[in-house]
């Protein structure tokens, strides 16, 4: 099984694409000795993008897809190359396709075409006006082969056109579609190779996916229309085609139209830098339009690559939620060791202002050394996490005091409660805090703080509620049992008192 992802390098990976280089990866993986491609298609000069290429594969290298021949980044970042069927470039190969059409030309299956730019809009216009279809008028099919020697010889400028054949049909059984079939009369002599020696997508993917001896193509369902000519070139040449399978479209979370920007679908490697885990993307998009026919939720991507069958997937769109990305990504965030997890923290915290140089940029006082107090710290934010742009709002308080404000003094007393008899049980609760010694663990605090609740017929979340808001500033945060043990003795009554001292 030889598979091939072959991206155009005119932008950014984005969702759809990192799907079908998935279900490509896959494919491979899942087969006995397969091979997984990526070539890279450059022809369309116009629109390449300086870089992208280089983001392609840094967006695959994160994702953990590596191919195992064609192009990849060697450890500096560089464009390198492996494998026997070479170059894996498009733009580098430009002899091999103006042979293959030259072929083409001399068995009759394309012509040389010498018509001018104006001539086409004309052509084009007037077909507009009398509502036909936009099509070639197949004006210099008719030439004979010796004045198309004679003036391509002159230098007059040409491209080269495939002779669709007049009347019949395409059949072919895609792997995910099964039958499909087209009327070739539809089809219009498309351009081959164009007058500077580019070949479109048509010559260049067919003559490629031959030569690299590729047996699967997968690609969006987009180019189904594409594929009665993919057909006629293959047979025009004499070649055997290769499977194909076009996978289904994904939708943006309404479930209408296809995911796009407007959806908040960014580049890959936008989610990298958001916090996702590349095995929660690959997990989530894996199950886009497949599914092992079990109620399984999770998997590796080695568990994946046993599972996955191409004959699995669905024809029907498959929709994209952002709300199953977070939680597939938590999912994993709470599996991660906490070594792991502190790892993800780190730059997120030095990017925050919250650590410098390892250590902390704000004043607290530890109750342990620094390395023990951030593993607790990880520990009371883990479960909570979906994804790692959370960091600095999960975790800035217990990294930097909250600033005594009057929004804080206000956010210490809950809405439709009686202000003095709050600030009255405040005051109360941390002299109780104040009270307990050695027996500082959430089992010896929960023990005297619920003792005065008891004692004094408050509800719990009265009494706790202030305590939490005056450790972290903030309306949702870890319980207050917890913060008061995560910071410890000293450094939970500064906070408290530095509020006590201002109501």
């Amino acid at each position: 099984m030889r598979v091939r992802y072959a991206p155009s390098p005119t932008g950014e990976l984005h969702l759809g694409s990192l799907r079908t280089v998935i279900f490509d990866w896959l494919t491979a993986r899942g087969a006995q000795d397969g091979v997984f491609i990526v070539r890279i298609e450059d022809t369309d000069q116009s629109r390449l993008v300086p870089g992208a290429t280089e983001r392609l594969l840094e967006a695959m290298r994160w994702m953990g897809i590596t191919p195992d021949e064609g192009v990849y980044l060697d450890e500096n970042g560089k464009l390198a190359e492996k494998g026997e069927y070479g170059p894996y470039i498009q733009s580098q190969r430009l002899s091999i396709y103006r042979e293959q059409a030259d072929r083409l030309v001399e068995d009759g299956h394309a012509y040389r075409c010498f018509c001018t730019p104006e001539r086409l809009e004309q052509m084009r216009a007037e077909q507009q006006a009398n509502h036909l279809p936009p099509r070639y008028d197949r004006q210099c099919r008719s030439l004979t082969r010796e004045e198309s020697d004679r003036r391509a010889a002159a230098g007059e400028p040409y491209v080269i056109r495939h002779a669709i054949p007049d009347s019949g049909e395409v059949r072919f059984v895609d792997l995910i579609r099964g039958e499909i079939t087209f009327q070739v009369a539809i089809l219009d002599d498309y351009v081959l190779l164009k007058s500077d020696g580019f070949p479109t997508y048509q010559l260049a993917s067919v003559v490629d996916d031959h030569f690299m001896k590729i047996s699967c193509v997968l690609r969006g369902e987009e180019w189904i229309p594409s594929l009665p000519k993919n057909i006629l070139l293959y047979q025009a040449f004499g070649w055997d085609p290769p499977a194909f399978a076009h996978v289904p479209v994904i939708l943006g979370p309404d479930g209408k139209h296809k995911l796009s920007k407007r959806d908040g679908d960014v580049a890959v490697l936008d989610y990298q830098e958001k916090g996702y885990l590349p095995e929660a993307l690959c997990n989530v998009l894996a199950f886009l339009g497949w599914s092992p026919g079990t109620e399984e939720e999770f998997f590796s991507r080695e568990e994946l690559a046993d599972r996955f069958r191409l004959e699995k997937v669905q024809k029907s769109p498959a929709v994209f939620s952002f709300e199953r990305l977070d939680f597939v990504n938590g999912w994993y965030i709470r599996h991660l060791p906490i070594t792991k997890f502190l790892e993800y923290l780190y730059p997120r915290w030095e990017k925050a202002e919250l650590m410098e140089a390892g250590k902390l940029a704000h004043e607290i006082i530890l109750p342990d050394n620094l390395d023990r107090y951030l593993m607790a710290v990880a520990g009371a934010v883990q479960e909570r996490m979906k994804h790692f742009d959370e960091t600095e709002a999960l975790t800035h308080f217990f990294l930097r005091r909250p600033e005594v404000t009057p929004e804080l003094v206000e956010l210490i007393i809950p809405k439709k409660s009686d202000r003095a008899e709050i600030l009255t049980m405040y005051a109360q609760t941390v002299e109780v805090l104040q009270n307990i010694g050695k027996n500082w663990t959430t089992e010896g605090l929960e023990e005297a703080v619920y003792a005065y609740i008891e004692e004094n017929g408050y509800k719990k979340g009265e009494v706790l509620w202030p305590i939490r808001a005056a450790l972290t500033g903030e309306p949702a945060s870890p319980g207050a049992f917890e913060m008061l043990s995560v910071l410890g003795r000293e450094e939970s009554l500064v906070r408290l008192q530095s509020v006590l001292e201002v109501i």
